[in-house]
């Protein structure tokens, strides 16, 4: 993750379900997806640890997705979080057409 230049480190997650997803959860890892500029949604996983300093240092919410050897623009349309326990649940990505 580099807070200069906006890109945020994902990867391509295969499990799904919620058992799968819990188990994500507890493993500090965040589940999302990205969507929109024409693509088919991409399930990703978001390391809660690097997602807590890179949602500290970029407010607006303009990423930089990089998974898979490609750098991808988005911007963060919403984070779901657990209210009771503090943690974030879910993140959606909308990608931005270059």
């Amino acid at each position: 993750m580099s807070n200069e230049n906006n890109t945020l480190a994902v990867e391509l997650r295969t499990v799904s379900g919620s058992g799968e997803v819990r188990r994500l959860r507890r493993n500090g890892v965040i589940p999302a997806v990205a969507y929109g500029a024409g693509a088919s949604p991409v399930s990703l996983s978001v390391n809660a640890d690097e997602w807590k300093v890179w949602s500290a240092h970029h407010p607006d919410g303009k990423v930089t997705l990089a998974f898979d050897g490609k750098e991808v623009p988005a911007q963060v349309r919403e984070v779901q979080f657990n209210q009771l326990k503090n943690y974030v649940v879910h993140i959606d990505f909308q990608l931005i057409s270059k």
